[in-house]
């Protein structure tokens, strides 16, 4: 066991990681902590599966077969193949049935019903890794319903290993609402035994839930922040998993995100027509220009408000469709959205652009370009979550002085510190916060930033140049995070 200075052995398993293949934050963090864990001198192994759309990548690496038993029955053989990804050496675990297909959870329109098997070759594999290569992790980060099967299978699949009876595991949610749900059928094939197939483990609602296994069975549960951490804890917030929460509820935690200043800063952002170091030298002016004529905005000072979004439900778009039809309608204010989602969702934002040519611009899909430019180029940020486990754009708006709108939801409570009604905190808010889930809330909150920018404008340069200064780095993130392993291995396993 490592004593309380010596380097950690952390097996990461995540099914995306930033620079490889990405659909979420779950990437960014998934490449963020690892690389920082490395940098503080430890020893990582990160484990993902081997995408057919990053064969250029691993095909160039060494190979070895492994076989792995997902129950009793049957054995599966995968090749490992072993090499570094951005400073982190990186097993991808390969096999062609599971993971050679275009999309990465789903087809492009429903998830494949094999994923349960697909993800619990990742995680067993992961481990068996671990055995025939005589590497011995002190810690297993399993991340999101994808991984949590790690947690079950080193609790019993290994409980009587000596290999790996030091081990210990963590499970990190990044966003509870997709759990990994399977037919019942999936049992034997996951090794699940029918013990285990009960309300306080895998079952949920006659299916099998993984996300709810992985909790149940994880030396330690954290969330990405500790907003996000207490709200999974209530019925509301939980995504219907609330009495499990509340039973390990001594073992759940919340850590907050970093964020990579090296790709998110306004001085040396390669993405920026013109860089700057204050919200008042001129550049940030300057990108706001350029990127209206860029979108086919009208000139002028109008408040400029950007969004960059998933279109889903969950990022509040049921709330901010409507408030930009009235604000639009009452103001002068314009509008710049990027996302690609939800096809209605996309339509509804289409017909804004049409009916506002000049005012709104609205760029369905993801280029990450446009998105530092938005970023830079904005005045506000708006990001009216309906839950927001970490959250990465309120964020990033800070470092740009782009004062974020927030609902008091997750990591953006952590991370805002909204302007007070009577404006008394002014020298310490960085944003603007509505609780009430409803478009009526949204939009008073906004009219009321639309107010502070037109007629206040010493307290928003004063926010903004406190909203420059805020920092949160993966550094604290990952010492957090060490401290939560070193804990763990002073009990016993769960």
């Amino acid at each position: 066991m490592a004593s309380n200075k010596s380097p950690l052995k952390v097996l990461v398993i995540a099914s995306e990681v930033e620079g490889l293949v990405k659909t979420g934050g779950l990437a960014d963090v998934a490449r963020a902590l690892p690389a920082e864990l490395v940098r503080l001198g430890h020893d990582v192994r990160l484990i993902t599966p081997a995408y057919a759309k990053t064969r250029a990548v691993w095909s160039q690496w060494p190979h070895q077969s492994l076989c792995v038993h997902l129950n009793a029955f049957e054995e599966t053989w995968v090749a490992t193949r072993t090499g570094e990804h951005q400073g982190i050496p990186t097993v991808q675990i390969e096999h062609s049935d599971s993971f050679d297909r275009p999309g990465i959870y789903d087809n492009g329109a429903t998830p494949y019903e094999d994923n349960a098997r697909r993800f619990a070759l990742l995680s067993k594999g992961a481990l068996q890794w671990c055995r025939d290569n005589d590497w011995q992790p002190d810690i297993v980060h399993a991340n999101d319903w994808q991984a949590a099967l790690a947690c079950f299978y080193l609790a019993e699949h290994f409980r009587y290993d000596p290999f790996f009876a030091h081990s210990r595991s963590v499970l990190t949610l990044h966003n509870a609402a997709y759990q990994g749900q399977c037919s019942s059928g999936w049992l034997r094939t996951l090794g699940i035994h029918e013990q285990f197939f009960h309300p306080g483990a895998f079952e949920d609602h006659g299916q099998i839930n993984l996300l709810k296994g992985g909790i149940r069975f994880a030396d330690a549960i954290n969330a990405v922040s500790p907003g996000y951490a207490g709200e999974l804890l209530s019925d509301l917030g939980s995504h219907g998993l609330g009495p499990i929460f509340r039973e390990r509820a001594d073992a759940l935690s919340g850590i907050l995100n970093g964020c990579d200043y090296g790709q998110w800063s306004p001085e040396t952002d390669p993405d920026l027509p013109t860089h700057f170091s204050s919200p008042n030298d001129g550049g940030k002016a300057r990108c706001k220009a350029l990127l209206k004529q860029e979108l086919g905005l009208a000139e002028g000072d109008a408040p400029l408000l950007v969004s960059i979004s998933r279109l889903a439900d969950q990022k509040g778009f049921n709330l901010l469709i409507p408030a930009l039809w009235e604000t639009l309608r009452r103001t002068d204010a314009q509008v710049a959205l990027l996302g690609s989602g939800d096809v209605n969702l996309a339509a509804q934002l289409h017909r804004l652009a049409r009916e506002y040519p000049t005012r709104v611009a609205f760029v369905e899909g993801y280029d990450n370009a446009l998105a530092h430019r938005l970023e830079a180029g904005g005045d506000a940020f708006l990001m009216p979550s309906i839950f927001e486990p970490c959250g990465l754009n309120q964020i990033y708006s800070l470092r740009y002085a782009t004062l974020p709108l927030v609902r008091a939801v997750g990591g953006l409570k952590d991370t805002v510190v909204p302007l007070a009604d009577d404006g008394t905190n002014a020298s310490k808010a960085t944003g603007f916060m509505f609780a009430d889930p409803t478009p009526d809330a949204l939009i008073s909150e906004l009219h009321r930033l639309i107010r502070v920018y037109q007629e206040q404008p010493e307290v928003w340069l004063g926010m903004q140049r406190t909203a420059m200064k805020q920092r949160f780095e993966w550094a604290t993130a990952a010492k957090a995070y060490v401290s939560l392993y070193r804990k763990l291995l002073k009990v016993p396993r769960h």
